[in-house]
């Protein structure tokens, strides 16, 4: 059986806020423009509206309607105020809601196809809730089998995010507001960048860490067949933290390894940034950074990034050169400092890239199973009917 969206559910086209109303000091609602504010499962906004039109409810389907990133999707976790470029798909249940994301989810290049507007393509509510879906019987039973698998991504995302916290405010208490283990005996001294801790040193990043600025591999040798190296040219080879192989070149120029920073440094993505898992060719549009004090560097990275991005040269396409990086001032911390720092860092490092790893493949088995359960060639009718269900 096959039931259009509007049989089945509630759709709600955003409808952007006044400008005046917009703030950043969170107050009234967050709002919610495009994929700018998803995030690798819920929205994440610093833009507020009190004045805001339409919104969505914790829960429901979040999903693009406008430009080139129509049809990116996220999950509402609280009520959010929805901006022209997106609308809410909502069930008549919590768990209803979750069939219908993955119904879309599944055939979402149909969808899609039916898109107007040419080269900035668009989806009108009219076309959404017109688009058909399976629904069947066993629909509760089929979403609460997928979503089993959301929830342990979510979870472990969850974990990801409090070992990152940790690491960026241990960072900050020891090398920004510089309460590290044994300040109270040190003194501090006048410098370049004002008071620093006696016996610190100001030094070029290139002193530290080696920059390695990338260098596309000619035309001719990519390919997506996996023939040699894979290859990084900028964000669409980057995952929500780590490097991800799209497509590869047998011609490779300059490499990075496991464990890099890896930073866009041209154009409107400049300063995006992600972790590299193993051994990949660099495309001019990135480059790496490599170091013995690897966990400080990328802390140091991050922290610092808003500067580095007042530093961009390209009025139109920000970018930075190789020089301009390799020579930033990076106040250095006693090799002692910076041994404990890294000790107790790395480990949490290598949890996240465990959790990342786990979450790719529950991603990847409940891709594969999404199409099988949905087109019934997985029976789960046997299944007990779900408890939201039951206690309905």
């Amino acid at each position: 059986m096959r039931k259009r969206l509007d049989q089945v559910g509630t759709v709600v086209m955003g409808q952007s806020p006044d400008g005046s109303t917009y703030n950043n000091e969170g107050i009234g609602e967050p709002l919610l423009n495009g994929p700018t504010e998803f995030g690798s499962s819920h929205p994440s906004c610093s833009l507020f509206t009190t004045g805001s039109k339409r919104e969505c409810q914790a829960g429901d389907l979040l999903f693009c309607v406008r430009g080139s990133t129509t049809g990116r999707m996220n999950r509402a976790d609280r009520k959010y105020s929805l901006g022209r470029g997106v609308c809410a798909i909502r069930g008549q249940t919590p768990l209803e809601t979750k069939f219908i994301t993955y119904c879309i989810d599944w055939r979402l290049e149909n969808l899609l196809v039916l898109a107007g507007g040419g080269t900035f393509p668009n989806l009108t509510k009219d076309t959404i809730m017109g688009f058909e879906i399976p629904f069947p019987k066993t629909r509760f039973r089929i979403a609460s089998v997928l979503s089993a698998y959301d929830d342990l991504i979510e979870n472990n995302t969850r974990r990801i995010a409090i070992l990152e916290e940790m690491a960026r405010r241990i960072y900050e208490e020891w090398f920004v507001r510089f309460r590290f283990p044994g300040h109270e005996q040190v003194k501090m001294v006048e410098s370049e960048l004002g008071l620093i801790p006696e016996g610190w040193s100001i030094l070029p990043l290139q002193d530290i860490a080696t920059v390695t600025m990338g260098l596309s591999p000619k035309g001719e040798s990519y390919n997506t067949d996996g023939d040699g190296i894979p290859l990084i040219n900028g964000p669409a080879e980057f995952g929500d933290r780590f490097t991800m192989c799209v497509k590869w070149t047998t011609a490779p120029t300059k490499l990075c390894s496991a464990g890099d920073f890896i930073v866009c440094v041209r154009g409107s993505t400049t300063g995006k940034y992600v972790k590299s898992d193993g051994v990949y060719c660099l495309g001019r549009g990135v480059c790496a950074i490599k170091s013995t004090w690897q966990c400080f560097v990328d802390q140091m990275f991050m922290h610092q990034l808003p500067i580095l991005l007042a530093q961009t040269g390209g009025s139109t396409f920000p970018s930075w050169t190789g020089p301009q990086l390799k020579h930033h001032p990076v106040l250095l911390p006693s090799i002692d400092l910076l041994s404990r720092f890294e000790s107790l860092v790395q480990p949490m490092n290598a949890t996240v890239l465990n959790y990342s790893r786990k979450n790719a493949n529950l991603r990847a088995t409940r891709d594969l199973l999404l199409p099988k359960l949905i087109s019934g060639e997985l029976d789960v009718s046997s299944l007990p009917e779900p408890e939201e269900v039951i206690t309905a």
